[in-house]
């Protein structure tokens, strides 16, 4: 046997059924509704939990034969990454952590990428970004701002990624207040109207990237989007050549979790912008049912720069077709309270100085 509980449409208080009434009463916030109207948002608020539907359709080929011929994968036996290119470039150094202890692998007939982003970022340009970036930064440490400012190490490196596209079908439920106010003689009257608030509607995502490597932060790939896929091309094993790409690590059903979730916060973000004329507005239920859903494995570019300072390692990505650059540089603390302190102080001191100009005019004795 299991019970149904009828819930407040204005608090998601538990009601009850008032016999002298015929209505449901809220205990916790006193409204009464007609028992009609809480079965219609009972009904609604189920056929909305069935809706939902976030499932892809994950399109996984193999390297042919022939393919895998043309292509030569490297494992590193210092960081574990597992590094393929085409049949001409020898691997003499590990993309990720520049390790020189790369060797040859068996390559398998394992998922292949079916689009490449060619590198449209020269080496000699994102050598003069990195320079760049510490140009009139004032909160950067001093550590950073000195001419040994030089760069480690800097890899060239195709990073695997799913490619998500999908119809999101939303339906999202709130629970909206407007607050009147009136006077009626010497009294204050305060009314408040409680709203449900009703949104459907279809959201269209188209190349949604996501990291199919463990071995870089899902941070900085989302930092350094997006990247114009229409510049993509079918890829081939000689599209590879003089760079290393990082074999899949990830496969579809595990980047799901990460599509779902963007495409989630995304759609949620969409149709609460279409709410407003309300005093407060809380969320009740939100159902997303994805059509159309396929996700293809791809590789796009990027640069990655290392400089060591005072014994730590900072790296710089930098997207190899567009520029955009992240890096984890911290802010320095002391410069931040130092401007802080000086600001306030030039705060004071003006103020000062304007109470004495007014003492002398005699405005203020």
């Amino acid at each position: 046997m299991s019970t149904i509980t009828y819930k407040c449409p204005s608090c998601a208080a538990p009601l009850t059924y008032d016999g002298k009434s015929q209505k449901m009463e809220c205990g916790s916030c006193g409204n009464a509704f007609d028992v009609d109207t809480v079965r219609q948002i009972a009904r609604i608020e189920q056929e909305d939990g069935q809706y939902e539907n976030m499932s892809w359709d994950a399109r996984d080929e193999a390297f042919t034969p022939e393919e895998a011929a043309r292509t030569r994968l490297f494992s590193c036996s210092s960081c574990g990454a597992e590094l393929f290119t085409d049949e001409t470039t020898v691997a003499t150094n590990c993309a990720f952590c520049g390790s020189p202890s790369v060797i040859p692998a068996q390559f398998t007939l394992e998922t292949k990428p079916q689009e490449i982003i060619p590198f449209q970022i020269e080496k000699a340009q994102a050598e003069q970004m990195f320079h760049d970036y510490f140009k009139n930064r004032k909160l950067i440490p001093n550590l950073f701002l000195t001419s040994r400012n030089v760069i480690d190490e800097i890899r060239q490196l195709y990073v695997p990624y799913w490619l998500f596209d999908c119809d999101a079908d939303g339906r999202m439920t709130y629970r909206g207040t407007r607050i009147l106010t009136s006077r009626s003689g010497n009294y204050r009257v305060t009314t408040t109207q409680h709203y449900l608030i009703r949104r459907s509607g279809t959201l269209s995502f188209r190349k949604l990237p996501v990291d199919a490597s463990t071995l870089i932060d899902n941070k900085i790939t989302e930092s350094i989007e997006p990247f114009n896929t229409e510049q993509s091309l079918v890829f081939a094993p000689e599209t590879l050549s003089g760079a290393q790409a990082n074999r899949a690590d990830v496969d579809a059903q595990t980047s799901q979790d990460r599509a779902n979730q963007r495409v989630k916060t995304s759609t949620l973000d969409a149709f609460r912008q279409t709410v407003s004329g309300y005093s407060s507005v809380i969320p009740q239920s939100a159902s997303i049912n994805l059509r159309n859903a396929t996700s293809v494995p791809v590789l796009y570019p990027i640069w990655q720069i290392t400089t060591k300072k005072g014994g730590n390692t900072y790296t710089f990505a930098i997207n190899g077709q567009t520029g955009e650059l992240t890096c984890n540089i911290p802010w320095s603390k002391a410069k931040f309270f130092g401007r802080l302190f000086g600001m306030a102080g030039m705060a004071a001191a003006i103020g000062i100085a304007a109470m004495y100009a007014l003492s002398s005019l005699g405005v203020i004795k």
